[in-house]
């Protein structure tokens, strides 16, 4: 015989047999229940402890923000959602089904540096890159790639930061995306552009390309760039010739695959009116030309340069949440378990000022409320449920501590309270509608109810 034990029911079996009960409890801690049954003539007792969780969690936890932005970040004008409270799930549950493709987080380094906005933290604080580290891994995020301005420039304490907290972390990764930027810069004095470059290359292969966090493709160190030949046209034999043939150099866009020095490409948020999916399309088919290069995906939930110092005021709507989930449906379109994308880069982390970040969330303009009738408690929605991966009912007998008393898929409207057996008392229920990975939670208001 065995017996076993939940916040509800209390279950035991012999001979064979399963039966149950269930605990007709209020929310709190009880040490110890009793079964009795007859046993052959006679009379057997077990005792097995039982705790029913006073709270499986609190209504603050389901409430506030829960991610790495800055608790004091407030939404903007330009879409990027004000700190709060997301699902957590593994964003490779909206790619498809057997995925092994990596995911890297774009960062950008700079914040807390008086050249851009203030979004309430600094970006080289080891605490906050232990935050975001954590926030990063609860997603399914493999590494970062970092927006490199190189050493002359005040993000470098950044990119130290994150090489440590990596290298603390086995199993997630960094990779240098050597910016234009950093070529502008000159970090060697009276340096052309093409020394330069091969400066900073050599500078990332003795100073970061050696940690074991640092990525690799096939053994090289993976090393990509931004708009590095838009703004400049280097000799990219020479480049080779005076740093390393040991490199993966990913270049940007269709035409990165035929790059002389190119190892693979990436793909980016293309400002275009059909919200750059053209252009993904284009990329992914090309990528299909070149099976033996690195393909990275791209996943963004819009663009807003306009608060921007160097804005253009370009937009790409968000569409409350369908833009950043349209991203991974056009992808599933090329890929599969036997045709695996090897990278998706998240078009970005936390580039605020673009109105691109994904930090701290995405808003899918949706709201929830909730009623009761008799014993039914029931909910409505106004916006997009297909942004929306489950509901969540919960009761609680103090309106902050919940039980969560079940979960349902989207579609569903009501849950009977009665089947739960609550004692006698008066009790809050609330409604969550969970967003899809990485899309702001709502939680109803609180319904009130008693029960005689």
């Amino acid at each position: 015989m065995g017996i076993y034990t939940d916040a509800h029911t209390l279950a035991y079996s012999t001979n064979g047999a399963t039966l149950s009960t269930v605990l007709q409890l209020n929310p709190g801690t009880y040490q110890t229940a009793v079964a009795e049954w007859d046993n052959c003539g006679g009379t057997a007792k077990a005792t097995v402890p039982v705790t029913v969780a006073q709270s499986s969690t609190t209504l603050e936890a389901q409430t506030s923000n829960n991610t790495s932005a800055a608790d004091s970040f407030q939404s903007l004008s330009n879409d990027d959602q004000g700190a709060t409270n997301i699902n957590h799930a593994d964003m490779h549950t909206l790619l498809y089904p057997g995925s092994n493709t990596e995911i890297y987080a774009e960062l950008q380094p700079w914040f807390g540096d008086n050249r851009h906005m203030k979004i309430g933290y600094t970006s080289w604080d080891p605490m906050q890159v232990e935050k975001q580290l954590a926030d990063m891994q609860s997603r399914g995020v493999t590494g970062v790639v970092i927006d490199w301005y190189g050493p002359a420039d005040a993000t470098e304490p950044t990119t130290l930061a994150w090489m440590t907290a990596a290298e603390n972390h086995p199993g997630f990764k960094v990779m240098i995306m050597i910016d234009k930027g950093a070529v502008q810069l000159s970090p060697c004095p009276g340096c052309s552009p093409q020394q330069s470059l091969i400066y900073l290359t050599n500078y990332v292969l003795q100073h970061y390309a050696n940690s074991p966090a640092y990525a690799t493709l096939n053994g090289k160190p993976i090393i990509t760039q931004f708009d590095l030949d838009l703004h400049f046209n280097f000799d990219w034999q020479a480049v080779e010739a005076q740093t390393s043939s040991n490199i993966a150099w990913i270049f940007e866009n269709s035409s990165g695959f035929s790059h002389p020095a190119s190892s693979g490409s990436w793909s980016w948020v293309n400002i275009s009116p059909d919200f750059g999916f053209n252009y993904l399309n284009q990329f992914y088919t090309t990528a299909k030309s070149y099976p033996h290069e690195m393909a990275w995906g791209a996943a963004y939930k819009g663009f807003n340069d306009s608060l921007a110092s160097w804005g253009q005021n370009r937009i790409i709507d968000q569409q409350c949440g369908e833009t950043w989930l349209q991203t991974f449906k056009l992808m599933n379109g090329y890929y599969s378990a036997s045709n695996q994308l090897p990278i998706l880069q998240l078009v970005t982390w936390n580039d605020y000022e673009e109105g691109t970040e994904i930090e701290s969330g995405i808003d899918n303009c949706l709201s929830i409320s909730a009623k009761m009738s008799g014993a039914q408690l029931q909910w409505s929605i106004s916006g997009n449920e297909d942004t929306l991966s489950q509901y969540v009912a919960y009761v609680s007998a103090d309106g902050e501590n919940l039980v969560a008393l079940k979960t349902l898929p989207t579609g569903s409207r009501s849950l009977d309270i009665s089947q739960y057996k609550l004692g006698s008392g008066s009790y809050s229920a609330y409604v969550q509608a969970v967003g899809k990975p990485t899309i702001k939670n709502h939680m109803s208001g609180a319904v009130e109810f008693t029960v005689p």
